[in-house]
């Protein structure tokens, strides 16, 4: 039976720029490209590479599991096997769930969003 893996520290890194992005991201755009530039990064940095990009990713807060992953990393056997014996699922739940209330706020609240961008 394969060990757990933790990547915690890895969520460590990434949740305060994260958060960060999120809660002042002006458009439901914004969350989006934030969502999965985030995701796209840290896979990056889990297989050591740079090949995962924002469109390997995609975002559904209107779903139960607010994203999926792309053909890319599903074929890619390093983030499989993470998605398998590690923590991560849990964290990308977490992060979609902080897009998903950000995404569902400024859906709410549009002309909050409209004077941001009129300010600006």
């Amino acid at each position: 039976m394969p060990s757990h893996i933790s990547y915690s520290k890895l969520e460590r890194t990434y949740t305060p720029d994260f958060r960060n992005k999120i809660n002042t991201a002006r458009s439901t755009n914004d969350v989006y490209n934030v969502f999965c530039h985030t995701v796209a990064s840290m896979f990056n940095d889990i297989t050591d590479s740079k090949k995962f990009r924002d469109s390997d990713i995609d975002f559904y807060p209107e779903r139960e599991c607010h994203y999926e992953l792309g053909t890319n990393l599903k074929r890619e056997p390093r983030v499989v096997e993470c998605l398998h014996t590690s923590d991560m699922g849990r964290i990308l739940d977490n992060m979609a769930q902080t897009a998903t209330n950000r995404h569902t706020h400024l859906m709410k609240h549009p002309e909050k969003t409209n004077s941001k961008i009129m300010r600006h």
